[in-house]
């Protein structure tokens, strides 16, 4: 009698938990219950063999509103996160909800313009958008379309995609116990949503260490009328690094099972559980200092407009080429950037484009080389207009790799000249065979 309750218990607990996964990740298979407790599978494709033979992992992360707020599946953030597994680095890329991209839903390759926030949307609501492809009218066809089109965006395949709506991201942020972030500056914000009505509240959180439940975190992710999405982006970052945090120092992972019922309705992702187990063990071995932020904006390589009577973002390389480059190479080798020396970026071009106010090329890329992990320095610009791209190598052979890397970014010649009297031995000389196609003129129509 007690063996048969204590099998019924364990029945019905084992379907509560198999109805939750699938529920989160409509992609499981019955037979994917022994993966939480065996050992990985590395089956060619998983997630398992990819870190065993050291292919790049890329995971699209967003959150939305959800069930009782206006456009419940409108993203309100998406991030790129990219893991490269031999060296255990990772770079996260905010991409901003307005940028305009052509969404991938229709059939015959055909797409839909619009803002980036809507391609998950456009993939779950199939009563609005009933002439999607097949492919977007799956149990995960809003991730998997939101995937496709980034992927477009970043030139990075896309296997991985986790959306997690606010009421998850509040119960997760709680069942931790509430999350530390160091804020870099004072928010302040009168005018944020109060719960699902029309009603505003005054949001204001000092900088310094603060200690986050559920409710602030969201509060200090979403807030962005005093500031911009661009900030919140950043903001959105900070979160993301302090739950890693703070889900490793309790070893937490077995524990966020518990939740598995209470998420199931407002989380969704193409991941299995097969998978989770090393990509668990992967992100422990990541630390902090290795993960590596950049939030893609008008301070870097898009440019503001409007398009169809709305605000819109576009690159300012209208072919994605500049954008594709960067992100392809956003995980130096972890060995060159040990061995890597300082060297200066210089203006040799007056060929390009770029909006009133936000810098210049050599600005622009020493900002993003330094958030990928490089020593690289904003130099004067060049004394004389310079048609292609020089690399003025003045080490002696002592920065070959950093060197290399140089000219696998940016191509051009490789100039050896004598050493400097002082500063980096190193001079990247931007010339407009570069900035005709980084910042071309045609970004301003």
């Amino acid at each position: 009698m007690i063996a048969g309750v204590a099998l019924l218990v364990a029945g019905l607990l084992a379907f509560r938990v198999w109805s939750a996964i699938h529920a989160i990740s409509p992609r499981a298979q019955p037979a994917d219950l022994v993966a939480l407790v065996h050992a990985q599978s590395d089956a060619p494709g998983s997630l398992g063999w990819r870190v065993k033979h050291d292919e790049r992992i890329n995971i699209l992360l967003f959150g939305y509103g959800g069930p009782g707020h206006d456009g419940p599946y409108l993203t309100d953030s998406v991030m790129l996160v990219s893991i490269r597994p031999s060296t255990h680095q990772a770079i996260m890329i905010s991409l901003p909800r307005d940028l305009w991209v052509k969404i991938p839903a229709l059939p015959n390759n055909h797409f839909m313009m619009g803002k980036l926030n809507s391609a998950y949307a456009i993939g779950m609501d199939h009563a609005n958008y009933p002439n999607v492809r097949s492919d977007w009218k799956t149990a995960t066809g809003g991730g998997d379309l939101a995937a496709a089109t980034v992927s477009q965006i970043t030139g990075q395949p896309l296997d991985y995609w986790v959306g997690i709506d606010f009421k998850a991201f509040r119960d997760l942020v709680d069942a931790l116990g509430g999350v530390r972030v160091d804020v870099p500056t004072t928010l302040d914000d009168p005018y944020f949503p109060r719960g699902e009505t029309t009603g505003m509240m005054h949001v204001h959180i000092d900088a310094g260490w603060q200690q986050f439940d559920g409710e602030r975190a969201l509060e200090y992710a979403r807030s962005r009328e005093t500031t911009s999405d661009f900030d919140r982006s950043r903001r959105q970052q900070l979160i993301m690094l302090a739950v890693r945090q703070r889900v490793f120092s309790l070893n937490a992972v077995p524990r966020l099972l518990s939740l598995l019922g209470a998420l199931q309705d407002n989380v969704r992702t193409n991941l299995r559980p097969a998978d989770l187990r090393p990509l668990a063990d992967l992100a422990g071995q990541i630390k902090d200092p290795d993960i590596r932020r950049v939030s893609l904006d008008t301070s870097n390589l898009l440019r503001s407009g409007y398009g169809g009577g709305q605000y819109i973002l576009k690159p300012l390389d209208p072919s994605y080429d500049a954008l594709h480059r960067y992100v392809a190479m956003a995980l130096p080798d972890r060995s060159a950037l040990a061995r890597q020396a300082p060297f200066l970026v210089q203006d040799g071009s007056r060929r390009y484009w770029l909006p009133y106010g936000i810098g210049t090329p050599a600005s622009i890329m020493t900002s993003l080389l330094q958030a990928e992990g490089w020593q690289a320095t904003l130099a004067p610009p060049a004394t004389q207009r310079v048609t292609q791209t020089q690399i003025l190598d003045g080490s002696g052979g002592k920065a070959m790799a950093t060197v290399a890397w140089l000219q696998s970014y940016f191509g051009g010649a490789i100039t050896v000249v004598p050493a400097p009297a002082s500063g980096p031995s190193v001079t990247v000389v931007l010339g407009s065979d570069f900035t005709l196609k980084t910042f071309p003129a045609s970004g301003a129509a």
